[in-house]
């Protein structure tokens, strides 16, 4: 059950950023107007929608879930302080809330990966 609901949080999640990084690749209105907001440049715009479609897609991959999770948490953590920089405090509720439920995925995958090394090393000792 637990990997069930695992699934479907990583899945909800990668459908987030898939609808963020379209949003962002296609040149939503919305988009420009708040990269313009921010006095970033318009290319940025792009490289992060990019950079959020290819991470969406390696949230669903175990191999490429760390890295993909490492990398979005580093997108939403320029979010959230672009949001409180330029005094946008409404739009912080939800990068906000994305960048925990990033932070959680990391956390997870990197004790997965810590259990899966001590595995390893147990049948090394024990096949030496």
């Amino acid at each position: 059950m637990n990997k069930i609901l695992g699934y479907v949080f990583l899945v909800v999640l990668a459908g987030v950023f898939v609808m963020t990084g379209f949003n962002k690749i296609s040149g939503a209105d919305m988009m420009i107007q708040t990269f313009e907001s921010f006095s970033y440049p318009t290319w940025t715009m792009y490289l992060l929608g990019a950079a959020e479609l290819l991470s969406a897609v390696g949230l669903l991959i175990p191999r490429t879930r760390i890295l993909a999770s490492g990398i979005l948490t580093f997108i939403l953590i320029g979010a959230v302080g672009s949001h409180l920089i330029y005094a946008q405090y409404a739009a912080v509720p939800f990068p906000a809330v994305l960048l925990v439920a990033n932070i959680i995925v990391l956390v997870v995958g990197m004790r997965r990966l810590e259990e899966e090394e001590e595995e390893e090393g147990q049948l090394d000792a024990i096949q030496a």
